[in-house]
C-alpha cells in the first residue's frame, strides 16, 4: 500500500523541481536543506515521545502488579 502525500512531500517536490529550473541552485538547495533538517527532527521528537509513552505504561503496569502481590 502507497505511503500517503503529506503536504511537506508536495513542498519538496515544488522546491526540487524549482532547483532543476533555476539558473543558480544555492538559493533553493538552502530551502530544501532547511526542510529536510526540520523534518528530520521532528521525526525525532515524535519517536522520543512515542518511547517514552510505552516506557511510562510498561512502568505503570509492574508498579500495579507488585501491589497486587503485597495485598
Amino acid at each position: 500500500m502507497a505511503k500517503k502525500q503529506e503536504v511537506v512531500d508536495d513542498l519538496l517536490d515544488a522546491l526540487v523541481w524549482m532547483r532543476r529550473k533555476a539558473k543558480k541552485h544555492e538559493a533553493v538547495d538552502d530551502l530544501i536543506d532547511a526542510l529536510v533538517r526540520m523534518r528530520r527532527r521532528v521525526k525525532k521528537k515524535v519517536k522520543r515521545k512515542v518511547k517514552r509513552q510505552v516506557k511510562r505504561k510498561k512502568v505503570k503496569g509492574k508498579a500495579g502488579k507488585r501491589q497486587k502481590a503485597q495485598h
